[in-house]
């Protein structure tokens, strides 16, 4: 029974032994397998994150679609928004909502596309956060969290300080070759052409200069600070805003200038050139005065004289040209009708006094004229402006 027991007990342990080892290799199995699955778990995890990165990050956007996004933040933007009547009105009509069909009448952006899906897709690219889409994507708004600033004298500054002045473009540029040129450009928010108004086509033109602001001062002070720029092989000129303006306060404006000199010698009448002259009847007149002067050679500028009044002034273009003509005359007298005209010079302050009120009239008669444009715009000669034409009397 010994033996037996004996004999038994080798044969148990190598049973228990063989459990024991298939159970941890079991368990070793179940190990490797749990590491195996904990690491495809974990590389799934990865790769999830990463598309969630990729789906977070977007598509770039095409050119067409960039040229949208900058078209309708340029309209919803700080710099155009304040100053847009229309855009405000349709603002204030549906809690800052304005409907693509409203959007779609400005050319500018009908002329990217008129189609509200493409441009719904185009703003759902843009990061700038500026612009929010209705739910059921017919409509768009600036968002609520970023109101408009008030724009008041301390905003103007701001502004100019991150302006630059830029010229050098041709002058048939259109605002999308610009917007183009500038592109590169970190970050442009506002391209403004400057334009004079031509009158003989009564239309705007562009001056070749633009005004262009960034969303920064130091992007700004880069992009005049470089080294050189150059719009289809022409070098810009490049300064700030700023000190542009002040340029031009200080510089004066030749064409005005010249203008006004031009004017104010016009209205410098010449002196020793008026004679007065008394005796005249109820028949006298200023055409029988003229018929009688032209027998002598002076050129008349102006004849001073309403039928029925007792004197009246002959005002010659050349200066000191009164006495020689007054030397002409018998006695002083030119017989005109039935009538016996006496002339004489005027005092040196005498015709001082006549020229100055010759000169106020004729400058009150031509700002009569700028005002109403149907008046004679064809005379030639400023002195002639009370009517009567510059005449040469000769003598017989």
């Amino acid at each position: 029974m010994t033996d037996v027991k004996e004999t038994d007990q080798p044969q148990n342990n190598t049973e228990e032994q063989k459990k024991e080892k298939a159970e941890e290799v079991e368990k070793s199995g179940e190990e490797e397998k749990t590491e195996e699955v904990k690491k495809t778990e974990d590389a799934d995890k990865t790769e999830d994150s990463e598309k969630l990165d990729e789906s977070a990050e977007g598509p770039e956007p095409s050119k067409q679609e960039k040229e949208i996004i900058r078209q309708i933040e340029y309209y919803f933007g700080d710099a155009n928004l304040h100053r847009d009547k229309f855009l405000l009105q349709q603002i204030e009509k549906d809690e800052g909502w304005v409907p693509f069909e409203v959007l779609l009448t400005f050319k500018r952006l009908a002329s990217l596309s008129k189609e509200p899906e493409v441009i719904v897709k185009a703003l759902e690219k843009s990061d700038e956060g500026l612009i929010e889409i209705s739910e059921d994507k017919t409509k768009i708004r600036r968002h609520p969290e970023r109101p408009l600033p008030e724009h008041n004298e301390e905003r103007r500054k701001e502004i100019s300080s991150r302006t630059a002045y830029a010229k050098g473009f041709p002058l048939d540029a259109e605002m999308s070759d610009l917007i183009e040129f500038f592109s590169p450009f970190e970050k442009v928010l506002n391209i403004n052409m400057r334009k004079y108004h031509d009158k003989r086509t009564k239309t705007y033109k562009f001056k070749g200069s633009v005004f262009v602001t960034f969303a920064k001062k130091e992007q700004c002070q880069e992009f005049i600070e470089k080294e050189k720029v150059e719009y289809k092989g022409v070098e810009l000129l490049r300064k700030w805003q700023e000190q542009y303006l002040e340029e031009k306060k200080k510089s004066p404006n030749k064409k005005k200038g010249g203008k006004a000199k031009a004017e104010e010698k016009a209205f410098e009448l010449p002196k020793g050139t008026v004679l007065q002259f008394e005796g005249t009847d109820e028949n006298t007149t200023r055409e029988l005065i003229k018929e009688e002067l032209s027998k002598f050679e002076e050129n008349i500028a102006f004849l001073e004289y309403n039928k029925g009044d007792s004197t009246g002034y002959v005002r010659l273009q050349n200066e000191n040209s009164a006495k020689p003509l007054l030397e002409k005359l018998t006695d002083s007298k030119l017989k005109v009708g039935d009538a016996e005209l006496v002339f004489k010079t005027l005092t040196e302050e005498e015709e001082k006094s006549f020229l100055e009120k010759a000169v106020e009239h004729m400058k009150s008669k031509r700002n009569h004229q700028s005002r109403h444009k149907g008046g004679n715009r064809k005379r030639r000669n400023v002195d002639s402006e009370e009517s009567e034409p510059a005449t040469k009397v000769k003598a017989n």
